[in-house]
């Protein structure tokens, strides 16, 4: 699909966004194909500066649901604090990218918003074979988190497949290909099957359009996936 010629988004037509739009409102997940939202050089330049932030092992989530997944915070919100970048350049500049003005343009449109959406979350996944998400619920970790985008960042990789549970629906199973972005109601119950060969990379972040502290109350606080 060619770029749009508006003045206010560069990347979508008015006619592509309104498809999304109405497709998110009535699955409550949607894809969104390859250089659409992100070009290959946006693309290479995440995949550049994520190389430059520490990784770590996850094996439970904010909800002590069961991950095996490798995790680089770029963006973290711990229950009772406001949203921060973590220290460093790369993590700056990853979100700079995410929050250009014509992209912001165009997630705002796709998700029905009248005003900016906050990243309240920010980070990238690498699952190499034998790795997976459990099933769980975004809110679970945020209860302002309204929706998740995740950026597809691999290419040769098997297995993997994200799979949502709607209520009173069939469970929808999503296989995006390099470059393209899944965007998906943080409302709904979804996992990441096992990766079964390859390695699974994906940049995954958090929209709200709450910008405080996140509200979230639990005993002993951890940062999950």
């Amino acid at each position: 699909m060619a770029r749009a010629m508006n003045d206010k988004s560069r990347l979508l037509s008015e006619e592509a966004l309104t498809k999304y739009r109405i497709e998110l409102l009535v699955k409550g997940t949607v894809v969104i194909g390859p250089q659409m939202l992100f070009t290959q050089d946006e693309l290479a330049k995440i995949d550049q500066l994520q190389t430059e932030i520490p990784e770590e092992e996850v094996r439970e989530g904010d909800a002590g649901d069961s991950h095996n997944v490798f995790v680089k915070r770029v963006r973290v919100d711990p229950p009772g604090r406001a949203p921060s970048n973590v220290s460093g350049a790369a993590p700056g500049q990853i979100m700079e990218l995410l929050e250009r003005k014509d992209r912001s343009f165009a997630l705002r449109k796709i998700l029905g918003a009248t005003s900016d959406y906050v990243i309240r979350r920010c980070q990238t996944h690498r699952m190499p074979p034998g790795s997976f998400v459990g099933i769980h619920l975004d809110a679970a970790s945020d209860p302002d988190f309204e929706y998740a985008v995740i950026v597809q960042l691999a290419r040769d990789f098997e297995g993997g497949e994200f799979v949502v549970y709607p209520s009173g629906y069939e469970h929808q199973v999503f296989r995006p290909p390099f470059g393209a972005v899944l965007v998906t109601t943080c409302k709904l119950r979804h996992e990441v099957k096992p990766v079964l060969s390859g390695e699974r990379r994906s940049l995954v972040y958090f929209c709200s359009k709450r910008s405080g502290a996140n509200r979230r109350i639990i005993e002993n606080s951890t940062a999950g996936v």
